[in-house]
């Protein structure tokens, strides 16, 4: 619907915002401005004149408007409208952001809260399982821990308990610990002999203290015992020593080389050994290199000693050398930080000095490694044996060990 205008009138005013102000005071807002000029006064006595505000205007009724009729307070209420516009799409979007934040929150405090309800029922269950544990179980528990088995493997053991007997079952002891033997047997990981072309290198690796010099000259014996149980020539060999840190590590392997009838040779740098290896490859049948032993959180002069070892074409059967008295978690760090230099399998060495072994298996089984030898004692001829799954399992402490049962079942490994 339209407006009906009344005739056109003219007001002054200061400015015009004045003259606003002016027609709102007599019309409300029943007024529409139409033109605006400004226009000279002439002040009181007509002696000066000034600039003034004139304005048009119209009054009408508050059901008539025209849409033909558009004066400048359409174009300000046009803009006052944008702006307005702009703020509410601004708030809508700030709220918008807020809801989607809440929401968020929500979900992560939903999250936190089942992983909370989750974690307190396993714990619960825990509980629960130690409570209700079978005397057999406890007692199965009980040995490992004695024999320095890992957490883990402790409850990799009660788990296959679980699922392998039932509860009728388990009331027999001697059963339960028989399977327990055998589980412990299968998770111990032989190496196997492997048949290299001459010259066989031989390299030990490990950490300072765990015999790896003497462990060294132990499988040079072994190569000779190998070579006339098979009637054959006594091979030759060589010592090399790139063990610069120790005091009297040359004038021990130097001592040993004489009741050995071998060379013993020093390599300080990489190109040592490199001229070393290609001088002694035609004429020897092995070749023994002993390494310096470090912390195994020595990762600077572990990497030099990789360096060191890393000669083209050599191919060497690298031995990772542990105590068997070393505690589950050094293991494990030990094995890792050597896990660079390639090593194929383990020796455990000074097996004399600990009673107990399930840290040694425990370890190797978790970290998927094989072991070849077990020394023993400081007879260089004999205080070496390959690594069998049957010494292993009759070192263990507290187990009753079917020994015609498990040498049945484990000797030809």
């Amino acid at each position: 619907m339209g407006f009906d205008y009344e005739k056109k009138q003219k007001i002054t005013g200061n400015s015009l915002d004045d003259c606003k102000d002016k027609l709102y005071k007599t019309f409300g807002k029943d007024f529409r401005i139409v033109d605006k000029q400004i226009v000279q006064k002439s002040s009181f006595l007509g002696f000066r004149k000034r600039d003034v505000t004139e304005v048009t205007y119209v009054t009408f009724h508050p059901n008539a408007y025209s849409p033909d009729s558009k004066s400048y307070d359409d174009d300000a209420e046009m803009q006052r409208l944008a702006k307005n516009r702009e703020g509410i799409l601004q708030n809508q979007s700030s709220i918008l952001m807020t809801a989607q934040l809440s929401q968020v929150n929500q979900q992560v405090a939903s999250k936190l809260d089942e992983f909370t309800k989750e974690m307190n029922s396993k714990l619960q269950a825990i509980a629960a399982g130690n409570q209700e544990k079978h005397e057999s179980i406890k007692k199965i528990t009980d040995l490992l821990e004695q024999n320095e088995f890992s957490y883990s493997f402790i409850n990799m053991i009660e788990e296959k308990i679980r699922n392998e007997f039932s509860l009728e079952h388990l009331d027999d002891f001697d059963l339960v610990e028989r399977r327990v033997v055998d589980w412990i047997g299968e998770a111990i990981s032989i190496a196997p002999d492997v048949v290299y072309r001459p010259p066989h290198v031989y390299i030990i690796v490990g950490p300072t203290g765990v015999g790896k010099t003497t462990t060294l000259v132990k499988l040079a014996a072994l190569f000779i015992k190998s070579y006339s149980a098979e009637n054959k020539t006594r091979p030759n060999f060589c010592f090399i020593t790139t063990d610069s840190m120790r005091v009297g590590a040359m004038e021990q392997l130097e001592r040993w080389g004489d009741r050995l009838s071998a060379n013993v040779l020093k390599a300080e740098r990489a190109e040592d050994l490199k001229t070393l290896f290609e001088e002694n490859r035609e004429n020897m049948d092995a070749i023994f290199i002993d390494t310096s032993g470090y912390s195994p959180n020595d990762a600077h002069h572990l990497a030099q000693i990789k360096m060191l070892l890393d000669i083209p074409g050599m191919n060497p059967d690298v031995y990772l050398a542990l105590t068997a008295s070393t505690k589950s978690r050094d293991l494990q760090n030990i094995m890792q930080n050597y896990e660079p230099f390639g090593y194929k399998s383990v020796i455990v060495t000074k097996c004399d000095e600990s009673e107990q072994i399930g840290n040694v298996i425990s370890v190797l089984n978790e970290k998927h490694k094989a072991v070849s030898y077990l020394t023993h004692g400081q007879m260089a001829a004999r205080d070496i044996t390959r690594a069998n799954v049957v010494d292993f399992l009759l070192r263990l402490e507290g187990f009753k060990i079917d020994r015609v049962h498990v040498e049945n079942k484990f000797g030809s490994e």
